[in-house]
């Protein structure tokens, strides 16, 4: 059954574990996107993606493997900037 969030204008493309059915295809083997192999995206969380296969309706979360987590530590620390004339505010 379809998912109530399933929504063709929200779509990825993973493998369903499930039908396997982009084995054959050259622009999935290539992996590129074609215009047959997608799945509906219902949700993500971080690196994860809760996917749909419109084919069997298999729902499975996905681990993207890229994402919330791959950043550096202290990429995101502001630095420090010297007081303008050098007197404090």
């Amino acid at each position: 059954m379809r998912d109530p969030q399933a929504d063709i204008g929200r779509r990825v493309w993973v493998a369903c574990p499930r039908c396997d059915d982009q084995v054959h295809c050259a622009a999935c083997a290539a992996g590129r996107s074609c215009e047959t192999h997608w799945r509906f995206l219902l949700g993500a969380e971080g690196r994860r993606v809760f996917v749909q296969c419109p084919g069997c309706w298999h729902r499975w979360w996905h681990d993207t493997g890229f994402g919330v987590g791959d950043r550096p530590a202290g990429l995101d620390e502001v630095p420090d900037f010297p007081q303008r004339g050098g007197a404090a505010a």
